[in-house]
């Protein structure tokens, strides 16, 4: 039995080798960086480095730290004049930065009790595009004016303008189990 655990070890082995033989090398090296080509193309970019933290501590904690304290007018210097937001319930947003606060205004009068728990966020910068992001997971436990509670998974990417302003927001929501 062992002789037959060996072999088998050995014929899988040799076999792993040989197809690794048949994988085509796709990597390339460009200015002291390794590129590895993907298994799909990308349409936006796969070149990306660490960004700006500043931004992701100043624009985009702040900005959840401001709507977890119901301050929205300290939204303000956080993004650019003209914001485009997609949100997590399927609503877009193209518009002036004031009209975006008024909005969020108006949701966040609808709740009694907001408290958000940042899980992780990092600053992204993508050498092509020549744009800053950073990225933000985080949870929010939050009460409505009818005393309902809920919690709410957020993953949001955040795009700044050469200002270091916010302009573009992508939002994506998961709905915690009750």
């Amino acid at each position: 039995m062992k002789q037959f655990a060996l072999l088998t070890a050995v014929v899988l082995f040799a076999v792993a080798c040989q197809n690794a033989t048949d994988i085509k090398d796709e990597t390339k090296t460009t200015e002291a960086k390794t590129v590895v080509a993907g298994i799909y193309p990308t349409t936006y970019s796969s070149s990306f480095e660490m960004g700006d933290m500043s931004l992701a501590d100043k624009a985009v904690l702040n900005s959840w730290k401001n709507w977890e304290a119901n301050k929205m007018d300290g939204l303000s210097d956080f993004f650019a004049d003209s914001v485009t937001a997609f949100f997590a319930d399927g609503n877009i947003f193209i518009g002036k930065k004031d009209s975006l606060i008024a909005l969020w205004k108006t949701i966040r009068a609808g709740y009694t009790s907001v408290v958000d728990s940042v899980n992780a966020y990092t600053p992204l910068y993508s050498t092509d595009k020549k744009e800053s992001w950073a990225l933000i997971w985080a949870t929010e436990y939050n009460t409505n004016s009818k005393g309902v509670k809920d919690t709410t998974s957020f993953q949001e990417t955040w795009r700044f303008n050469k200002d270091g302003k916010a302009d573009f927001l992508l939002q994506y929501q998961r709905k915690q189990k009750k």
